[in-house]
């Protein structure tokens, strides 16, 4: 399957062929040496979750989130599952990688995954009285389980904790979107996802930067806020959008961000 899904994209999307993301690396990338390494590298990752270069009859899923920090557009999970160690240079974690890496690397995934899913949770569910980030984040990660096709025999969960509601052995690893491929695969997926959203909210909010600062708490975003006051893209919950609603009323709107 991989070889297969290796050459199909190398023939379907010239941009995406390995020549292409593995110069995304350094000038080391192109040698035979750097690919020997990194196909070692993967295999040591993949062995934390009993992934191997072979077909297993375990099918293995990984889950991640991206959003739970900024004050402004929607939170994204993701959840990936394999089958066997995929060919995905320089898979890491999301936040670690260029943009332009996330990006090559995402219909690499896509072709190599048994199943892949998304969620989002908008900005209005985000501002509802019910349920916290962390609640949200597990149950976004829960729907993504629940959509994969087939679905897994396990679940590795980013972070210290499991996701409840779900039939099946889980495991929740620390930094997992940095040592585990199903979840660092999952952060990718996730991350492009969300950034993509945010590019959208960013032209049809102009001003507060989306594009560039992704929702976080940066100087140009505070002062844009402190400016032109929230916009619907804005979560009520943070304290320096609270502080600058008019009469202390929510920011009404309706955000189309569903996948």
């Amino acid at each position: 399957m991989r070889e297969a899904a290796l050459e199909l994209l190398g023939r379907s999307d010239p941009c995406q062929t390995l020549g292409q993301v593995l110069s995304l690396q350094d000038s080391r990338s192109g040698s035979a040496g750097w690919i020997q390494a990194e196909c070692r590298r993967l295999q040591e990752m993949g062995r934390l979750e009993g992934l191997s270069g072979e077909p297993g009859e375990e099918l293995v899923a990984g889950a991640d989130e991206v959003g739970r920090g900024p004050m402004a557009g929607p939170l994204v999970a993701a959840a990936v599952s394999f089958r066997r160690v995929p060919w995905l240079p320089g898979l890491r974690d999301s936040k670690k990688l260029r943009a332009a890496h996330r990006e090559a690397l995402v219909p690499w995934i896509q072709a190599q995954a048994e199943s892949w899913s998304l969620w989002v949770v908008p900005v209005e569910t985000l501002n509802q009285a019910e349920g916290t980030i962390h609640s949200h984040s597990l149950g976004a990660m829960r729907e993504c389980v629940l959509r994969l096709d087939p679905g897994p025999q396990r679940l590795v969960v980013d972070g210290r904790f499991t996701v409840e509601g779900l039939d099946l052995p889980q495991s929740a690893v620390v930094g997992g979107d940095d040592r585990c491929l199903t979840v660092a695969a999952a952060s990718v997926l996730a991350k492009v996802h969300r950034d993509r959203l945010m590019r959208e909210l960013d032209l049809l909010w102009p001003g507060y930067g989306f594009a560039r600062n992704k929702g976080y708490c940066t100087p140009e975003h505070l002062e844009a806020l402190e400016r032109l006051g929230p916009c619907p893209a804005h979560r009520s919950r943070f304290g320096p959008v609270r502080a600058r609603r008019p009469s202390g009323e929510a920011v009404q709107g309706l955000l189309d961000l569903e996948p």
